[in-house]
């Protein structure tokens, strides 16, 4: 009785320990490991005032590695996927532990981020219901767990938010080689992760590389007045990416670019990272 006595007080001070610890970093406002924090602040978004409020995002987009750590699949597994699914194989752009993933869709994107928000014990910050192009993606925002960022927060990021001494054209520079892999530099695929300049902020490939999923649902960015953490249009079938890819040319990197791919397919030049609440 004694000896259960005892492990049952060991136990105990450990979960004591682990929430004090918790509590000492949200106290002190310690950044995740692998992610930067932005700082909220208002810009201009295609003529419109935006204000954001801070949150962290992950300084390099996900990894192949990190990809089949949490989701169980290589990149072979989601490209036979695309070809059962799509009726067409979208081939490789670049393989490696340190390469982007790519060949994932919106949704799986979602649950990549419920998943990693569940190993960290972080509430997730999805509700995901029903199957294939039927499902349905609801955001809880009071959540604290790990989402794709919305567009205004992507951009706000890109262009280095409170950080950014100028208004480059590209994510970190007005040279698109400097900070991005394109069309002219790339080499006909996705490079790892990482390897070019970052921006102000730390973060890196917010140009160029690949694409970047967001949160919003595609349509026409609205011009004048002001918003706070606008979160795109309310209806549509499309999802928003960011940043262009290896296969586009350097006018087609810029922060302010954008397009629209269905959330149910996978492409060659589309990738993710997520962000967390930072307050």
């Amino acid at each position: 009785m004694k000896r259960l006595l005892m492990l049952v007080a060991a136990a105990m001070a450990a979960v004591f320990a682990i929430a004090a610890q918790a509590s000492a970093q949200q106290a002190s406002g310690a950044v995740p490991g692998g992610m930067a924090r932005v700082e909220g602040g208002t810009f201009d978004m295609g003529g419109r005032s935006v204000t954001v409020c801070a949150f962290y995002m992950d300084a390099r987009l996900v990894t192949q590695r990190e990809w089949l750590e949490l989701m169980g699949t290589t990149l072979q597994q989601q490209r036979d996927a695309a070809q059962r699914d799509q009726g067409w194989m979208p081939g490789f752009a670049g393989e490696g532990d340190n390469h982007p993933m790519y060949n994932v869709s919106w949704f799986e994107a979602a649950e990549f981020a419920n998943r990693r928000s569940q190993r960290s014990g972080l509430t997730p910050a999805y509700a995901i219901s029903g199957t294939g192009a039927n499902r349905v993606v609801t955001w809880n925002r009071a959540a604290n767990g790990y989402r794709l960022p919305t567009e205004a927060e992507w951009e706000f990021a890109a262009r280095g938010g409170t950080a950014c001494g100028g208004n480059f054209r590209y994510s970190g520079s007005d040279v698109a080689s400097e900070v991005a892999w394109h069309m002219g530099n790339s080499g006909g695929g996705a490079q790892p992760v990482g390897t070019l300049r970052p921006n102000a902020l730390g973060i890196y490939d917010m140009s160029g590389n690949l694409w970047e999923w967001v949160w919003d649902r595609h349509g026409r960015l609205p011009t004048g007045g002001q918003a706070t953490n606008p979160e795109g249009a309310p209806l549509g079938s499309f999802r928003v990416a960011r940043g262009g890819s290896w296969v586009n040319s350097p006018e087609h990197v810029r922060s302010a670019n954008r397009t629209l791919f269905g959330p149910s397919r996978r492409y060659l030049s589309v990738g993710f990272r997520l962000v967390r609440p930072a307050d």
